[in-house]
């Protein structure tokens, strides 16, 4: 039952995007009704990503896990996992909001309109993802919820208002056994790490911001060890990528995707009961 309610919900959000115009191509590039072949590839590919997301949630979790609906009450920082998932969450609507609207933009849809279905997809996922575990053995969490409510707030305070762009969420992941396919990004939490990096080039006043050079960033990590034993924090730096201009659309899509994930660079990382350990390439 749970896999006709997700399918139908892909087919929904796919005809909902596609109703809005006509899609009958006339030159191969440009319809009658303004619709480009970009943008047709952007709905598709957004539409694509959303569907995928949730056949993919339907067969990882749910599949044969069937159970009247119900909720789960758990911690947000002292839950099984020490917060970490918490974490993901969070980033995972901000990921999805900022991917999507980066997408739609590519695609030749206005800021406006690319905001405000980059918006209610995200939001879709997230209680999609919920009501999900409502109905297996998980159980719908209030603050898994909350936290990806945290995660999509923070990248609407940046696209509203600038002074926020000089803080970004991040994420780094490298599985303690090794990658797989299909990944299965909740079974290796000990292999994440959320970063926030700060953009010291425009945060610090006067000639020490000019001295900073703004592809430098410093950021701060969270992750944890042993198992979900041990909170970690990492205190490192950060390649800001948007500090080299690009102007090919589709260069510029790739730069802002990938500059939500934090690239190998040096940092320190504190391992609760264990001593500071540094690394020239922070990977996990």
């Amino acid at each position: 039952m749970k896999k006709h309610l997700l399918v139908g919900a892909f087919l929904f959000y796919c005809s909902s995007v596609l109703a809005q115009d006509s899609l009958t191509l006339t030159d191969g590039f440009r319809t009658a009704d303004g619709w480009t072949t970009r943008k047709v590839v952007s709905a598709g590919l957004v539409t694509g990503f959303l569907g995928g997301s949730l056949v993919s949630s339907y067969y990882d979790w749910w599949n044969a896990n069937s159970q009247s609906f119900h909720f789960v009450r758990e911690g947000f920082w002292n839950d099984y996992s020490l917060g970490i998932d918490k974490f993901g969450h969070a980033f995972t609507s901000y990921f999805y909001f900022n991917t999507f609207r980066y997408i739609m933009l590519w695609g030749g849809f206005t800021p406006k309109t690319a905001f405000w279905w980059s918006f209610g997809t995200t939001a879709f996922f997230a209680i999609s993802i919920e009501v999900g575990d409502g109905l297996s053995p998980y159980g719908f969490s209030f603050e898994d919820l909350t936290a990806n409510g945290l995660g999509l707030g923070f990248a609407v305070l940046q696209e509203e208002y600038p002074f926020f762009r000089n803080f970004s969420l991040k994420w780094s992941y490298v599985p303690t056994d090794g990658y797989r396919f299909p990944p299965r990004f909740t079974d290796h939490y000990d292999g994440h790490t959320y970063w926030l990096a700060f953009n010291m080039h425009n945060l610090l006043p006067g000639d020490a911001g000019n001295c900073w050079p703004e592809f430098l960033q410093l950021a701060v990590g969270y992750s944890v060890a042993d198992q979900m034993t041990k909170r970690e924090l990492v205190i490192g730096l950060d390649l800001n990528l948007r500090a080299f201009d690009v102007e090919q659309p589709e260069l510029l899509l790739v730069r802002n995707t990938v500059d939500m994930i934090h690239l190998p660079a040096p940092a320190i990382k504190f391992t609760e009961d264990k001593p500071a350990k540094a690394y020239l390439f922070h990977l996990n």
